[in-house]
């Protein structure tokens, strides 16, 4: 039985930003009130629960204009993908093992991870975390052992300054030294292989010397590209900017200034592309209704091919050519 969903007279939304399954935007009711968990490709959808724009998706009424609930589907006609031997339409979310969230967009396969892929910040609780395999399980689990927090040694070898509770804070570390030794992490992989996507990483790189997680947006290509053309005897094509300066996007929002950013390409010999050199830069986001934020936005100066590819990397395929319509086959 489905429930006619209409708009409230006075806007009453629950303590806190919804928490949403893997692969499930948090977007603002039809209303304008709340922010809830949109409706994906199939299910339900009406004023109160509105369609994952960010998939492509609407609500479909079918001809009848007075009913106030519908049906999510593709706003325009896609292409399908396929992975693992089974065809995916557009917009649709699947999973892939038990590691990968995934969903099909205009022939690309985008995925973000289930399991946990960084290392959470030391806490008196939690002196050294680290995640290990269980047996049977898909996921590693949050190991907790006493012992010396140490980050990995940079290359020059200096020895880490023993880390201490701060006597200000229960939840935050500093170094016990007068001097801070600056110690940053690598930038984690793009959590996407295709769209938006974020990438993090650890530093005490600040005024007082404690370790802080830091989380920058990434987009090493967009997911509705074609494959880009090579040069004559060329099997990859590095870095690509699109013809036209454009807006960024981001969960519903566009940037309040228009970039010509680079893109990694793609490679016809089974190696993959990837970013190589990137810079930051802190973008303005705009919301349609009317909220301003900024981000730190990953920008690709360079990238590299190789034979080093991620799960799900729709640069590691067999050589092939794609033209514009086809099914798009996926490896692991």
């Amino acid at each position: 039985m489905q429930a006619s969903a209409v708009c409230p007279v006075v806007c009453e939304c629950p303590g806190g930003a919804p928490t949403c399954p893997p692969g499930v935007s948090a977007v603002v009711d039809g209303c304008g009130c709340c922010k809830v968990c949109a409706a994906q490709l199939n299910q339900d959808c009406h004023a109160m629960r509105p369609c994952d724009h960010h998939k492509g998706l609407e609500c479909n009424y079918g001809n009848d204009v007075t009913r106030s609930w519908g049906i999510c589907r593709a706003r325009l006609e896609g292409r399908t993908c396929e992975y693992s031997g089974r065809v995916y339409q557009n917009g649709e979310s699947f999973q892939a093992g038990c590691q990968h969230q995934c969903a099909c967009i205009d022939g690309a396969v985008g995925c973000s991870p289930l399991c946990p892929a960084d290392i959470p910040l030391a806490s008196p609780s939690c002196p050294v975390p680290r995640l290990v395999k269980v047996p049977g399980r898909c996921c590693p689990r949050l190991d907790c052992r006493k012992g010396t927090l140490a980050l990995p040694p940079l290359p020059w070898g200096p020895q880490l300054y023993p880390y201490k509770p701060d006597k200000n804070s229960d939840n935050e570390l500093v170094a016990d030294s007068r001097e801070c030794v600056v110690q940053t992490t690598d930038w984690s992989l793009c959590s996407r292989t295709c769209g938006m996507g974020v990438s993090t990483r650890v530093t005490n790189d600040n005024a007082r010397c404690k370790l802080v997680k830091e989380t920058r947006l990434c987009n090493i290509r967009p997911c509705s590209s074609v494959a880009f053309p090579l040069k004559k005897g060329k099997k990859c094509s590095r870095t690509h900017k699109p013809s036209e300066p454009l807006r960024l996007s981001y969960a519903g929002c566009r940037s309040a200034r228009f970039y010509r950013p680079n893109y990694c390409g793609l490679c016809v010999d089974g190696r993959c592309c990837s970013p190589w050199r990137t810079r930051n830069l802190a973008v303005l986001f705009v919301c349609p209704d009317g909220d301003r934020f900024e981000r730190t936005v990953m920008f690709v100066r360079s990238c590299k091919c190789g034979d080093e590819c991620g799960h799900l990397n729709e640069a590691a395929l067999t050589p092939q050519r794609w033209l514009y319509g086809d099914t798009h086959k996926f490896i692991d």
